[in-house]
């Protein structure tokens, strides 16, 4: 029993370490040096009434020469209003086109489209129920002026009041705690397509999304895997003033599905990838819950004791870069929902049908 607490404590303390180092070298981007370049905004959809507006005025607002970015909108066959919406909306560098004639299917078909009717080399890519932020285009413009292939920002979800919402949001920080700190450590593996950008060229030699096809999902993920397939440079921007944001789950079915496909992604990682973060998630999965068994032997609270410590140490650091409002008890109560459903997400990822219902 000993030698078990002992590995449990050594994974969980040694891993928060890694977070640690990579903490200390995550750093908000400055907008210093800032070069506009031209870039193409890509945004497929698929029956986005209700989100649109929303959007739409948040592209109008964002502190970027209009001369230097275009909207493209590619419709996935919506049966609602949204490309009534779209057209309806007074911005010149606006674009509007049809998926009819995609060649994969779901998102990475209506996505090819969009890129393959992009002007610029440099692609962003955002989802119709997103809102961005200002500098939004600044920080993709700066970031891939150093040298960068791939760049992705933070996408904080809105903290909700139903329950679910807060679990989403929370689930959300951590994932990201991951993607920045992977990049940090050398190992990138992920980030998601409310805000990511790349180099059009870079896109092309990796072949697109041809090679992402095992599962619908993965317009993000899987490019990511393309690209460090060829060793292109993965890099995020972190300027506050550059987020995206998003709505969370609204209800304990729709967490389900969009987890399925999120993990049924994973499945399709790297070995390498898949090997971090399996030890990753069974090292915290353990070690939360070993107080269940401490009855067998009180040693059995040292890990879940250690790990919750380190979790609120470490999300008070994260605090200073990736703004969040979770308090001590919601941490702890949400780590223990968020660890809980580790397993529940898995399993959904095996048998729940994998389709694309919107963007």
């Amino acid at each position: 029993m000993a030698e078990i607490v002992i590995i449990l404590i050594t994974l969980i303390v040694f891993s928060n370490i890694l977070l640690l180092k990579a903490y200390i070298k995550i750093k908000k981007d400055t907008k210093a040096n800032f070069n506009d370049l031209k870039i193409s905004v890509i945004i497929p959809f698929k029956n986005e009434e209700n989100n649109l507006d929303s959007l739409l005025k948040s592209l109008s607002s964002v502190d970027y020469s209009a001369n230097n970015f275009e909207v493209i909108f590619v419709d996935d066959n919506s049966t609602d209003n949204s490309a009534k919406l779209i057209e309806n909306f007074l911005l010149n560098n606006l674009k509007l086109i049809n998926s009819s004639s995609k060649n994969l299917p779901g998102k990475k078909g209506a996505l090819e489209i969009g890129i393959q009717q992009a002007k610029y080399d440099i692609i962003a890519i955002t989802d119709a129920d997103c809102i961005v932020e200002k500098d939004w285009l600044k920080s993709i413009s700066t970031k891939i002026s150093q040298g960068y292939d791939l760049v992705f920002g933070y996408s904080p979800l809105f903290k909700e009041k139903p329950l679910i919402s807060k679990i989403s949001s929370y689930e959300n920080l951590k994932n990201f705690i991951l993607y920045f700190s992977s990049v940090e450590l050398g190992f990138p593996f992920g980030a998601t397509a409310r805000s990511l950008a790349f180099r059009k060229s870079s896109y092309l030699e990796v072949n697109g999304y041809k090679n992402t096809t095992e599962t619908l999902s993965g317009d993000d993920d899987l490019l990511i895997r393309e690209f460090i397939k060829r060793n292109f440079n993965i890099g995020y921007f972190l300027n506050k003033d550059s987020f995206v944001y998003s709505y969370p789950s609204d209800s304990f079915k729709d967490y389900l599905l969009r987890k399925s496909r999120h993990v049924k992604t994973s499945h399709h990682y790297l070995i390498k990838h898949k090997i971090i973060l399996t030890t990753w998630y069974a090292a915290n999965f353990l070690s939360f819950f070993s107080f269940f068994i401490f009855p067998i032997s009180f040693f059995f609270i040292v890990p879940s004791a250690i790990k919750i410590i380190l979790d609120l140490f470490l999300l008070s650091l994260f605090k200073n870069k990736i703004k969040h409002d979770f308090n001590c008890f919601e941490i702890i109560f949400l780590e223990f929902i968020y660890q809980l459903l580790i397993p529940i997400n898995f399993i959904s990822s095996l048998v729940l049908k994998d389709k694309w219902l919107k963007s």
